[in-house]
């Protein structure tokens, strides 16, 4: 990253003294929480007491949502008359989760013929369509539900209504072409920018539709598991959903996920949002990349321990396959970017046959952080025809973009950050020229800056076990409730400390009045070999526990070294 020329700008956090010590005060914590609290904006007792302890009853009403008592009614009916109603969801871990979650909630509010599907991501694409529509019509279906998808499903809905067929859309993606021709559309995005659930992600709102059916919220567990793996912010509605849901997945120990954490290595009984983002959910997501997500959803529901091993050894295996494919297809990205890289474009789009649709997202999302640029990546397949994943940071609108550049596109669909196009092959130079101009726009033209919000100035005899404890306080973690970014100024390097990992981590350990810390940069190598490391640096890091052989110690997480001020 150096090597472009990519500087990384602190922004070091003003803090309001007088409200910091109040609210420690008030709720009786360490100054340092009530700091960390303010800057998350609970800067009231009220607000900080249901951010710290949330409950039930801080769920909204899952009746605010437009739709929901006209989809209640018709699946009030359809178990009634006994109708069979098909759940269709969408192959990632949200919309898997999401459906999991339905198929649960009709079944407990007294349908008896449910089934699911699900699209195949590389011979179908994305969401619901005519065809799907026809297969449901052949299966006796009278009602479809979708999960994580439909929205922009215009065709497959005016189609199922010409044939008698009822469709009921929960979804929460961005709204760009109308509303489908449903019966229901459930979304949060129709909703006042001011509602609480605004930012649900697909199985949050399958969650609650759920709740409106049965009365009371069930199956926590699952959609804290969509949440936390979909990156949405882990504010308002969204933290209670995963708090909640994490102390119900590790009390409870439901047998599909419970079987999956095994096998990825992580204790179920102390399961945290960042071991579902890190390693249960890539493992759900890897067989949606690869094929086909059904044996995920039938994991997370399935009651029978030799299966859930089956599955969960299956779905290991892909995930290590998966991991595979994608290095190969980012090393050939960066290879092609070292070689024609020009440090004033301001976007990136990549396009290349023969790489896999499945990956492309994560690649695209590690060149994002890499290069500080939004990033298309598409793969193009033998009859010309590319699906691309694109990846921004908060500065710029990938869906906005897409909008400017629609010409170019067969369809796209996202979020801000993260979305997805189709594009013939004819078209990608135009697209990316229109997608530079686009970039350059929304970005300007001047200096790239990577910014790392730092939320403290920490000393060394600051951090120790009980700062870290209380530090706990504020998870779960996730997308805008990051983990706490601290810096300590005028660190020593202890020379004899540094080591390379794997040839791309680096260990190493400072000093600072007496104390000393050990600390990890994860894909930080590059940094002994290019800088200066032997004089007084700054540091910005996150601390953490690291459990190593039965020991417990104190590591810092680096997040950037730099030299100290003069």
């Amino acid at each position: 990253m150096r090597t472009l020329g990519i500087k990384r700008q602190w922004n070091i956090a003003l803090h309001d003294d007088q409200r910091v010590q109040q609210l420690a005060t008030g709720l009786g914590i360490p100054p340092i929480v009530a700091q960390l609290l303010v800057l998350r904006g609970q800067d009231t007792v009220e607000k900080a007491e249901v951010y710290l302890k949330p409950s039930l009853e801080h769920l909204s009403d899952p009746f605010l949502l437009t739709d929901m008592d006209v989809a209640v009614a018709r699946i009030t009916k359809a178990r009634d008359e006994q109708e069979h109603v098909l759940v269709f969801g969408d192959y990632d871990v949200d919309g898997i989760s999401g459906t999991a979650l339905l198929v649960n909630g009709l079944k407990r509010f007294g349908l008896e013929h449910v089934t699911y599907n699900m699209p195949k991501r590389l011979t179908e694409g994305y969401g619901l369509a005519p065809e799907h529509v026809d297969a449901a019509l052949q299966d006796g279906v009278s009602l479809i539900v979708t999960v994580d998808n439909g929205i922009a499903a215009q065709e497959a809905a005016t189609h199922a209504r010409s044939q008698g067929l009822d469709l009921i859309v929960t979804d929460h993606h961005t709204i760009e072409h109308g509303l489908p021709e449903a019966l229901a559309v459930i979304n949060p995005q129709r909703e006042p920018e001011d509602y609480v659930g605004r930012y649900l992600c697909g199985a949050g709102v399958a969650f609650k539709l759920s709740t409106a059916l049965n009365g009371s919220p069930n199956d926590l567990d699952i959609a804290a598991l969509g949440t936390v793996a979909d990156i949405v912010p882990l504010q308002d509605e969204n933290r209670v959903i995963v708090s909640l849901g994490l102390r119900h997945m590790a009390k409870h120990q439901r047998n599909g996920i419970a079987t999956l954490a095994k096998v990825a290595g992580i204790n179920i009984a102390s399961v945290s949002s960042g071991d579902i983002g890190y390693q249960i959910g890539p493992r759900i997501n890897a067989a949606g990349r690869l094929n086909n997500g059904l044996a995920a959803l039938q994991l997370i529901l399935s009651e029978c321990p030799i299966q859930a091993k089956e599955m969960a050894e299956f779905l290991d295996q892909a995930n290590t396959e998966r991991r595979a494919i994608e290095r190969g297809i980012y090393d050939e990205a960066v290879e092609e970017l070292e070689a024609c890289f020009n440090h004033k474009q301001r976007g990136i789009v990549l396009a290349r046959e023969g790489w896999h649709p499945g990956v492309i997202g994560i690649v695209a999302s590690k060149l994002q952080g890499k290069y500080q640029r939004p990033v298309v990546v598409i793969a193009v397949d033998e009859e010309g025809v590319g699906r691309g994943s694109a990846r921004s940071n908060g500065n710029f609108d990938m869906v906005k973009a897409f909008r400017s550049c629609k010409e170019h596109l067969v369809k796209f669909g996202g979020h801000r950050s993260a979305a997805g196009l189709t594009i013939t092959m004819d078209n990608i130079t135009s697209f990316r020229e229109q997608f530079e101009a686009e970039a350059r726009g929304q970005l300007g033209t001047g200096e790239i800056l990577s910014e790392l919000a730092v939320d403290a100035i920490a000393s060394f005899s600051e951090i120790d076990a009980g700062l870290l404890k209380a530090i706990e306080m504020i998870e779960p973690l996730g997308h805008h409730n990051p983990a706490p970014v601290f810096c300590a100024l005028g660190v020593e390097t202890v020379q004899r400390s540094i080591r390379i990992l794997k040839d791309q981590h680096l260990k190493i350990s400072f000093q600072q009045n007496g104390f000393s810390l050990s600390a990890i940069g994860f894909n930080m190598a590059e940094r002994y070999y290019t800088e200066d490391l032997s004089g007084a640096v700054d540091i910005a890091f996150t601390p953490q526990f690291n459990h190593w052989r039965g020991e417990t110690t104190i590591q810092l997480l680096l997040k950037d070294i730099r030299p100290a001020a003069k």
